[in-house]
This record gives structure tokens, sequence and C-alpha cells, in this order.
């Protein structure tokens, strides 16, 4: 799919674009909260994702090591939405590398697993997913106290109140590409059947 010269430019500019981010820019990114937490994250699940797809015979068949990917996964995400991760994210740039390196894995284990996976699996993990997104966005705007002593108040809010939209955007959507799976299926099952 992908020949050498294009995989090799591929790299080259994920190297590039994950310098800037983690080096050049990482302390532009810790200035506000919904920097670092919605734009300087995901990122890097996108850089490992775009990894992941010039690897298209990168699969994850068996279901307990899918399972065990999606769980390192979850671990991942909600381990860096933790207050006191934040914070130390913000104090130690080698932890916040740290978050950045872990996050490239998951994008690319994602992929990975999502190809090998069922696909109920999938939609029950990104219903997970959205479902702690809003909730830890709920947590931020709700609390009247300082939870990431590395931001302000409104920068807290204004996380949590994003974090909402994300989240529950990512549910419908989430629910409408079940449909629409389960849909094409079904015909596809009938196809087989007839």
């Amino acid at each position: 799919m992908y020949s050498r010269k294009a995989r090799v430019v591929i790299y080259s500019l994920i190297i590039v674009v994950f310098y800037l981010i983690s080096f050049q820019f990482n302390d532009w990114f810790s200035i506000t909260m919904p920097r670092h937490q919605l734009i300087q994250l995901p990122l890097m699940l996108l850089l490992g994702i775009i990894i992941a797809f010039t690897l298209p015979k990168l699969i994850i068949k068996e279901l307990h090591w899918g399972i065990s990917a999606l769980i390192f996964i979850m671990a991942s995400l909600v381990f860096w939405m933790l207050p006191l991760s934040i914070d130390f994210t913000i104090v130690s740039e080698s932890f916040n590398r740290l978050m950045h390196v872990n996050m490239l894995i998951c994008g690319v284990l994602l992929i990975a697993t999502f190809r090998g996976i069922i696909f109920e699996l999938k939609y029950i993990f990104m219903g997970m997913v959205s479902a702690m997104l809003a909730s830890t966005g709920l947590s931020l705007s709700v609390f009247n106290i300082l939870l990431c002593s590395s931001f302000d108040i409104e920068q807290q809010k204004e996380t949590g109140l994003l974090l909402i939209i994300i989240g529950v955007s990512l549910f419908v959507a989430n629910i409408v590409f079940f449909f629409r799976a389960l849909s094409k299926k079904n015909i596809k099952d009938e196809q087989l059947a007839g």
C-alpha cells in the first residue's frame, strides 16, 4: 500500500512533528490546561494512529490481546486525565514526554486492535471513552475547587466544558456509526445467506 519512499517521508514528518510538539512548543502547550489536555495529548495519539495506518499488516487478531490492548489504552487515558498526573506533566518535562510516548503507543495499538477485533467491541470501547471524557469534564466543571494546581479555576472549567462537548459528540457519533455498521453487517449476512 505504501512504498518505502512514502514511508520514509511520512516517518520523517512524524519525527519532525513529534519534535515540534514535544520539545520546541512544549512550553506553549503547557501554558493553559485546554492546550495541554485537548491539543497536545490528542496530537500524540493522532501521530500514533498515522504510524499504524502506514503498517497495514499490523493487526492484533487474538481476542485476549485485543482486549488487553484496549484496557491499556483506557488506563492510559484515565491516568493522564488525573489531576496529579496533569500537574506532574507540567512540573517535569521528562514525565510530560513519557505521556507523549505513551499516547503514541496507544494510537498504534488502537488501530492494530480495531483491525482485528469484533466490531461490537470497537463501539463498546468508544462508548466507554466518550463516557470517561464527559464524566471527567463534568467533574472539572462542577467542582469550585482547583483540582490541578498548575492551572487556574477558569482554565479548569473551560477544559471541563470542552471535554463534555467532546465526550457527548463522540458518544452521538459512536451511536450513529454503530447502527450504520450493524445495518451493513446485516445486509452482508443476508447476501451470504441468500
